[in-house]
């Protein structure tokens, strides 16, 4: 047999010996090898057709026998000639198919009729409509038509099966044996029960045996215990048995048992919320979901809004609808909430704040959004509000008082000397006048403080002359105290848009109180800058400052610092400056000055 792949088996014993060309045609590491080995150099389904041959061969007394296989490194095609030598000795050759002779399907041999009856070839049993089609093919086409049915069925992605109709599995392809992890190589013809024990496995059977029965194809899922695998299997019926197809779904039932977890967490917290969760079209024209909690909110069944979206606007006061639906049409592009009052159809007024905004998902775009009843919170506020008013009303009663209180005993015991001692009334007219204008410049501060934003008069006015005339105005005061007064000033063209008198009190009253904090030969520097959106305007001295603490309490109705402050200046300097949409800020260090800024809008 030189320049002849061949090689000697011992089915007995179980070996195999090859010469070098068997060797190197199957692409093998070495000469002596198990016969399981050996047999895996050929395709999935050649060791099938190769293992029945050689049963044949031992069995029926045959010297010799042939058949077609395909090996597994190169997919080629062979002529293998088997010879029977004694005691399960058999020599075994390859010759390479030059003319494509002829190759019986898998799993049977040329040789065998009768095993053509009892498995015939996968070209008979697979036609439409589970219906035994035989198809004719010429040498040549034979061949190569079988061996594409072989790649085929072998790369198959499902797993693929055929029993016959004494429960035998005359064929399994490689992903048959992954899902179920067991080897149809070892178990080729076994009947199905000694594979798969019934107990285990009874709803296989019963659908196995329903298709047998009734012709039909039969769908089904099942979960195989030795791979621990969900699978949907798939039961075709033939002429001569079924054809099982099983497709591996474990990873579909766990994304799906994921899903139905989440949804069921997810419909729990919505259902048991107190605020209102919901999904919507953008154009608000069809909800997607809201959850129980809108009922009691708005007094409306969720069956009701889910027929028309926009009944909601029905319950929402009159006042507020063009405000809300504004803010729902911008929550369609951006994150918005609003705050607004509803009535429900038993009268109840609410307070309800609506938070949106837009997602996209798969593709599509939904608002999300949450109705959240906010009627305690605001009445919350407002009765805090009422508090701090009172709060307010009782401290600045109690200081009007005590302001007051002063001048007017002092007023009356200049009156009761003066009344007991003519001679003397002339001594205390000028304490009693002081007195008098002190209380004057007291109700005028709390005048100031009531006077309505809206009685402003604006006028153009220029920057640079307003503060030259508030500075020429206290300069007497400044020179009693041997105080300078300093003015930075850039050089600014143009008017500035304000009320005068409000101005003018502004600025009285910030360079007032510097004078006041200033010690006698101290200094008072005001600025003004003017840009093309503000006048900025800045009051600072050099005086002995404020402790943080004290920073705090600047505003509040009679803190001063003063000996015979009233605090009432800081008042209303804060609420001019509001009226004016301006700003004021304080920075003080104690031992080194205040300075006072104010920034009003152009």
């Amino acid at each position: 047999m030189n320049g002849t792949p061949a090689c000697l088996l011992d089915l007995r014993l179980q070996t195999v010996t090859l010469n070098q060309e068997m060797q190197g045609t199957l692409q093998l590491e070495k000469t002596d090898m198990s016969f399981s080995q050996w047999i895996r150099s050929f395709r999935h389904t050649a060791q099938h057709r190769l293992q029945q041959v050689l049963h044949e061969l031992l069995t029926e007394g045959l010297r010799e026998t042939s058949v077609q296989l395909t090996d597994k490194n190169n997919l080629q095609e062979y002529h293998c000639k088997m010879v029977h030598l004694t005691n399960g000795q058999i020599t075994f050759t390859l010759r390479r198919s030059v003319e494509q002779q002829p190759i019986t399907p898998e799993p049977l041999t040329l040789s065998s009729k009768e095993n053509e009856e009892k498995c015939p070839p996968l070209n008979q049993f697979i036609g439409k409509q589970g219906k035994r089609q035989t198809i004719h093919f010429s040498d040549t086409n034979h061949a190569r038509s079988n061996h594409r049915m072989t790649q085929l069925v072998d790369k198959f992605p499902h797993g693929l099966a055929i029993i016959n109709h004494n429960w035998e599995v005359t064929y399994a392809n490689p992903k048959m044996e992954d899902l179920t992890g067991v080897s149809f190589f070892d178990n080729y013809e076994r009947k199905l029960w000694d594979i798969f024990p019934i107990d285990e496995y009874y709803y296989f059977f019963q659908n196995y045996l329903r298709a047998m029965e009734t012709q039909e194809t039969i769908e089904f899922e099942g979960f195989l215990k030795k791979t621990d695998l969900a699978v949907q299997v798939t039961v075709h019926p033939t002429a001569l048995g079924i054809t099982v197809f099983v497709q591996d779904v474990t990873q579909y039932k766990r994304h799906l048992e994921a899903l139905r977890n989440s949804e069921e967490r997810f419909a729990l917290l919505a259902d048991n919320m107190k605020d209102v969760f919901w999904i919507s079209q953008p154009d608000y024209d069809e909800l997607h979901y809201i959850s129980p909690a809108f009922q009691s909110l708005f007094g409306i069944s969720r069956r009701d809004v889910f027929a028309d979206p926009t009944i909601i606007m029905k319950c929402i006061h009159e006042a507020d609808r063009e405000k809300v639906t504004a803010a729902f049409h911008q929550m369609a592009e951006q994150k918005r909430e609003i705050d607004y009052r509803v009535e429900s159809i038993d009268g109840v007024s609410k307070w309800v704040k609506t938070k949106g905004f837009p997602v996209d998902y798969n593709g599509k775009s939904y608002v999300l959004g949450i109705h959240e009843d906010v009627t305690e919170y605001k009445e919350m506020l407002e009765f805090k509000e009422k508090s701090q008013q009172l709060s307010t009303i009782t401290q600045m009663s109690a200081g009007i008082a005590h302001e007051i209180k002063n001048p007017l005993t002092a007023i009356k015991g200049f009156l009761q000397i003066g009344a007991a001692n003519p001679e003397l009334r002339d001594n205390y007219q000028e304490i009693i006048l002081d007195e008098v204008n002190r209380i004057e410049a007291i109700v005028q501060d709390f005048m100031m403080l009531s006077k309505p934003k809206s009685s402003l008069q604006l006028e153009q006015v220029d920057p640079e002359q307003l503060v030259s005339y508030v500075l020429r105005l206290l300069e007497p005061e400044a020179n009693e105290k041997q105080i300078l007064l300093l003015f930075d000033c850039e050089t600014t063209q143009g008017t500035f848009e304000t009320e005068p008198k409000r101005m003018n009190q502004i600025l009285i009253n910030l360079v007032k109180n510097a004078i006041d904090a200033v010690d006698s030969g101290g200094e008072v520097r005001v600025s003004i800058e003017m840009s093309s959106e503000e006048l900025t305007l800045s009051v600072r001295d050099n005086g002995p400052g404020l402790t943080s603490q004290e920073l705090t309490k600047i505003g509040e109705p009679f803190f001063t610092t003063k000996e015979k402050g009233t605090g009432l200046g800081v008042m209303v300097t804060k609420k001019i400056v509001a009226d004016l949409n301006g700003i004021i800020s304080y920075e003080s260090q104690k031992g080194a000055g205040t300075t006072v800024t104010v920034r009003l809008p152009k």
